[in-house]
């Protein structure tokens, strides 16, 4: 299915699917306006603080040709999604416009990845490499003692901000930053309502270009395409595909939800950044800037790689509840299986509500299997189209 002619006719679709598509261009478009980049790496770094200093934050994108630096210095267990990213902090192509990133502790393979780009540092003083921050929240115990600790983590990135500006950050060009990344969040949750079955009329392609298209325009200008787009989308056909959840391994390109559509799937919702995790919750304005923006990244809805297996089996069955997904698709690239343990905790509740369950392993970016996979795929539509059970 991929992208509808009804996508493609709408400028609104088409402004989200240029800064998509063409990432580089975009930042380098931002550059020519005025905007300072903060690079980001991971799902918990805190961007009001990134634009309460002035910068425009961003999201670092994979580099998906050859990765040689990624080949000297890392090693096998380091997979080809993460490969990616490594190669482009670090790639010379991307000198001039990759001045600062950001990375968070996410899961194990971004800390990992931190402290390889710390140490090339050291060991290569006159490569062109960012300046490197490293947000450590604590986000698997949502107990007072890891607020408490995750504010001071907060307050410590917001004088890291301040030393690249040079100016200071003031309480209100904070309130005016959460207030500015609310309305962004709002809007993207309007939009991905009109995901949700039944009725619903935005396949999984076209909402992944729209969410991570919009992640490299500036906030106000995101929010006013995205709030366009909606109002069109209102009128677009339904998308009769069975609708899932998606969760697993992060993906950066439409390759698989377009498979999953061709064989009669649809991705209504998932747990990854690219989605509806990110927008799940705002910042609370009636706290002071630094609990509210540490709060906003550690109670949203809880990871793979950071949260405990008791809330994720509360929390994925409830949301597949909400969506009105049909089927959960489970996606894991080679060397990042942390389903592993968390699934057959989920696997249960799921049962009970009559959800099927499709797992596949051993994947990389780009897809290598695209004829295995849309068949894999196919049949799992036609077992829960039959009202099959699967997983």
């Amino acid at each position: 299915m991929a992208e509808r002619s009804c996508a493609l006719q709408s400028a609104s679709y088409n402004k989200l699917k240029e800064s998509f598509t063409d990432k580089r261009k975009a930042v380098e478009n931002l550059i020519a306006g005025g905007g300072i980049p903060v690079w980001m790496l991971g799902d918990e770094v805190p961007e009001e603080i990134i634009i309460a200093g002035g910068f425009v934050p961003v999201r670092l994108w994979g580099q998906c040709g050859p990765r040689p630096n990624a080949d000297k210095y890392l090693e096998v267990s380091f997979g080809s999604l993460w490969r990616g990213f490594f190669e482009s902090a670090v790639s010379g192509e991307y000198a001039g416009i990759k001045d600062y990133l950001v990375l968070s502790n996410s899961s194990d393979i971004i800390q990992k990845l931190y402290y390889y780009l710390i140490q090339l540092k050291k060991i290569e003083p006159g490569r062109k490499l960012p300046e490197i921050a490293y947000v450590d929240y604590w986000l698997v115990d949502t107990g007072y003692r890891a607020q408490e600790r995750n504010w001071k983590e907060t307050a410590a990135f917001l004088k890291t901000v301040e030393s690249w500006s040079g100016n200071r950050i003031s309480d209100r060009a904070l309130a005016d930053a959460v207030r500015l990344c609310n309305e962004y969040k709002s809007v993207l949750r309007d939009f991905s309502r009109l995901r949700r079955c039944p009725n619903s009329r935005i396949n999984g392609s076209e909402a992944q270009t729209v969410i991570s298209g919009s992640f490299y325009l500036e906030k106000k200008e995101a929010i006013e395409v995205i709030r366009t787009l909606t109002r069109e989308a209102e009128n677009w056909p339904e998308v009769r595909n069975t609708g899932c959840f998606y969760t697993g391994s992060l993906q950066e390109t439409t390759e698989v939800s377009n498979l999953m559509e061709d064989s009669g799937l649809n991705i209504i919702s998932e747990d990854k950044i690219i989605g509806d995790r990110y927008s799940d919750i705002d910042t609370d304005p009636d706290l002071s800037p630094i609990r509210a923006i540490s709060n906003r990244y550690h109670l949203r809805f809880p990871s793979s790689e950071r949260s405990y297996i008791k809330d994720r089996a509360e929390s994925i069955p409830k949301r597949v509840a909400e969506v009105g997904a049909k089927a959960v698709v489970v996606f894991m690239n080679h060397n990042d299986e942390s389903y592993i343990w968390d699934l057959p905790r989920q696997k249960a509740e799921l049962n009970k509500m009559g959800i099927d369950i499709l797992t596949v392993e051993n994947q990389y970016q780009p897809l290598r299997n695209k004829e295995k996979l849309l068949e894999t795929f196919k049949n799992f539509a036609r077992s829960v189209n039959k009202g099959g059970k699967n997983g």
